[in-house]
């Protein structure tokens, strides 16, 4: 299957609604988070997750994007929610319809991906400020039950 380019994939995005996944890695270490080396939201942590492709089954997506992004394989425990940014003003993101799942690492060895998000990854006990506010949000009202 061909890819978009970014062209196509910023005319596309201008007119439709983009839909997402974005994966809680959480272990005894505390939750996995990368920091953003790309626009939009620079030098913030954020969680795994990425565009989900064309004909791609949503739960392929959660684990294609958590081993680009992390070097993990995970085990996927349950759906947290929807997350829906709609931030006009800012490039990569306008509307996107986010899909949150939480999951535990099985294997692999961590490691980021510059191209990707961020080679800068961390799990963190007690969230930091500088995090996409949106996320934070949901891991807070989500798992801190």
């Amino acid at each position: 299957m061909r890819m978009l380019n970014k062209k196509e994939f910023v005319s596309i995005f201008k007119k439709v609604p983009r839909v997402t996944v974005d994966v809680v890695i959480r272990d005894r270490e505390g939750i996995l988070l990368i920091k953003r080396e790309i626009t939009p939201e620079m030098g913030k942590w954020h969680l795994p997750g990425g565009t989900i492709h064309y004909k791609e089954n949503i739960l392929h997506a959660v684990k294609r994007k958590t081993h680009e992004e992390t070097g993990l394989k995970i085990r996927i425990k349950k759906f947290l929610g929807v997350i829906e940014f709609m931030r006009w003003k800012e490039p990569g993101y306008t509307h996107v319809i986010d899909l949150v799942f939480l999951a535990n690492p099985i294997s692999g060895k961590l490691k980021g991906n510059k191209e990707k998000c961020g080679e800068c990854l961390k799990f963190f006990k007690k969230l930091p400020k500088n995090m996409i506010p949106e996320q934070k949000r949901i891991i807070q009202d989500k798992l801190s039950k």
